[in-house]
């Protein structure tokens, strides 16, 4: 009977097709890459101008020594780009259709490249508002939670059993301020994430603090059966991609990225990428697999 009703009015059937014609136009437009939607702007209206013009997009980014695998003396003028931002930067890249390149800086480094226009952003573990002459996407590009790993027969039950002792931790790390903060206990920081693993099995610290997803991994190793996680879990501390302020195309633009990689849990496979790499190394340490 409704279905008589809708037919009995005049060009009802024609505004439907236009109606459905208009949805599936909305659909398509708004399923175009990042890129599409953009390069049209004229000038300096665009994101990342500079780097169109120049051809490659540059992208500040923490560093790490390498060779990453070695055990022993480790040389640390010797530097290669950190796992996670790299990935980043790589995908930000791709999303604006520029080929990368990376520039190896510190926080500080970083923003003083920004504002200099050596770099085009920052992936380099900033604050936001870290640096007031920068413009940040609002949200974060840290996620997840970090668990740490003590002892399975020792005396370090709960988080409190830690204060006055120190934690074992990877430059950089987004857990470390907030699992210091509920230990009352120290930070010994490491340049290289597999040095403090391996710093923690040589009872340098009383308690390694990483990613769940690494600790998840260590966890199925042989080696790792002596230790157990401590109950609870830190947040990450945010951090956020850095731009040059006044360019609100860009920041709006790497904002978007942002909020498409956590929509679609981009970061979480990030993570455990980097995570399962981190195990993997680790178990061709002990195994004496790599040069000392």
């Amino acid at each position: 009977m409704a279905r008589s009703a809708l037919a009995a009015l005049p060009g009802h059937g024609r505004r439907l097709r236009w109606l459905a014609l208009a949805v599936m136009a909305m659909v398509a437009l708004s399923s175009l890459p990042l890129r599409d939607a953009w390069r049209n702007r004229p000038g300096d209206d665009r994101p990342f101008a500079a780097a169109l013009t120049r051809g490659t997009l540059i992208v500040a980014v923490p560093s790490r020594p390498a060779p990453t695998l070695n055990v022993g003396r480790v040389d640390h003028f010797a530097r290669v780009p950190d796992g996670f931002a790299a990935a980043l930067a790589e995908d930000i890249g791709q999303r604006a259709g520029l080929p990368v390149t990376l520039l190896l800086a510190g926080p500080g480094e970083a923003a003083d490249a920004l504002r200099s226009g050596r770099a085009d952003v920052a992936v380099a573990g900033l604050a936001f508002g870290a640096e007031p002459l920068l413009a940040y996407a609002p949200s974060p590009y840290t996620s997840g939670r970090g668990t740490a790993l003590v002892l399975r027969r020792g005396t370090v039950r709960d988080w409190g059993d830690l204060a006055g002792s120190l934690i074992c931790v990877s430059h950089g790390s987004p857990f470390a301020r907030e699992a210091a903060r509920r230990a009352h206990a120290g930070v010994q920081a490491f340049d290289r994430p597999l040095d403090a693993l391996l710093a923690f099995q040589a009872g340098e610290c009383a308690a390694l603090v990483d990613d769940e997803y690494v600790i998840r991994q260590l966890l199925r190793q042989p080696d790792w059966a002596y230790y157990r996680r401590l109950p609870g879990t830190v947040a990450a501390a945010p951090a956020f991609i850095a731009t040059r302020i006044g360019d609100a195309a860009t920041t709006a633009f790497t904002e978007r990225i942002v909020e498409s990689w956590r929509r679609q849990r981009w970061l979480s496979t990030v993570r455990e990428d980097q995570a399962t790499r981190l195990a993997f190394d680790m178990f061709n340490a002990q195994n004496d697999l790599y040069c000392h």
